[in-house]
């Protein structure tokens, strides 16, 4: 017994000591700190054991209460994808890693493609200029994709802008446009592509959100809405697949990434406060790369970049919420939106 316990504590960097190398009057120190020992150990593999099993539980219910995985009904170099705002920016990164795969790519954006693709990835890539904000032209270029490349199973919500402008600052357009392209863009594309995927029983929906899905910004607070409200409809989508289009096979996933190399993060009325707050940028092809191992290995969930202590922090007590929302309430300062026309 006293050799395994001496194992499992030489792991977790514990050093136990043999009693028979005591005499009678060394015994009772030596027993409290074994048993102590003993305590800490057990307490560990409690903790490590219940971690583990909450992991295995989430990845259980995000996956449709399922242990099967159906990777093989994907076939990455038959399957066709639309990526929203795909030209340039994180978005041109995702297309990059699915062209990677064989994947043919449908680019909905009001930009052109940036130089960022090369020659040898253009033939998988078909760009359709489209604004996000128009119902009528998603719905133009939904039916020019399915015409040229076929229904798509994969559905990447990838736009959005940034604004920093304070509540009486705002101005309506900005605020029109910003909730029309990071939240109202992603009705249009669902309704648009999610019938063909119900048909074949197979897809997978993902939207972008952000961090300030937990935290609202001061100086941002309609991108923070918007975000929060990407989860609702994210959380939503997911029990409607399940319980009313009895489609549960239809993956979706949600990712939050932390501050991002982005037009956003570039704005100077952004920028300043990041480098202020001493904040470190992620770089938009990790974002692209834990997007597309997601969709590689067809599951479904939430995908967090930056402190994983985030999303619970709804869970804190108010008075702690306050603090973390307080020591973020200088980042975006000035006025002005990076929203493209």
């Amino acid at each position: 017994m006293f050799r395994c316990l001496t194992l499992v504590a030489t792991c977790i960097g514990l050093q136990l000591v043999d009693p028979t190398a005591f005499d009678i009057s060394d015994s009772l120190p030596l027993g409290l700190h074994q048993a102590t020992t003993i305590r800490l150990i057990k307490w560990g593999l409690a903790a490590w054991t219940t971690v583990e099993a909450n992991a295995v539980l989430n990845s259980w219910a995000e996956n449709r209460w399922s242990w099967k995985n159906d990777k093989s009904d994907w076939n990455w170099p038959g399957e066709v994808a639309v990526v929203t705002g795909g030209s340039a920016g994180i978005g041109a990164c995702v297309v990059k890693k699915l062209v990677s795969h064989g994947t043919k790519v449908a680019v909905l954006d009001i930009g052109p493609l940036s130089s960022h693709f090369t020659d040898a990835e253009r033939p998988l890539i078909r760009y359709y200029r489209c604004d996000v904000t128009s119902r009528d032209d998603i719905h133009r270029a939904a039916e020019a994709v399915r015409s040229d490349m076929g229904p798509p199973s994969i559905l990447i919500n990838n736009a959005g802008i940034g604004n920093a402008y304070t509540i009486l600052d705002i101005p309506t357009e900005a605020l029109r446009t910003l909730f029309e392209i990071n939240l109202i863009s992603h009705w249009s594309t669902i309704h648009e592509f999610l019938p063909d995927m119900i048909a074949k029983k197979k897809g997978h929906i993902m939207s972008v959100a952000s961090l300030a899905s937990f935290v609202a910004l001061a100086g941002a607070v309609d991108y923070s809405a918007t975000k929060a409200a990407l989860l609702a409809l994210h959380e939503g989508l997911t029990q409607e697949l399940k319980h009313r289009y009895k489609c549960p096979q239809i993956k979706t996933t949600i990712v939050h990434p932390g501050w991002t190399k982005s037009a956003i993060t570039a704005h100077e009325a952004i920028k300043v406060g990041l480098k202020q707050a001493g904040v470190s940028l992620l770089e938009p092809e990790d974002v692209a790369d834990a997007m597309i191992k997601q969709i590689i290995a067809a599951k479904s969930g939430q995908i967090v970049l930056g402190p994983a202590i985030l999303p619970k922090i709804r869970a804190f007590p108010m008075w702690l919420q306050e603090i973390v929302r307080d020591s973020q309430a200088n980042v975006v300062s000035g006025n002005g939106s990076t929203a493209t026309k």
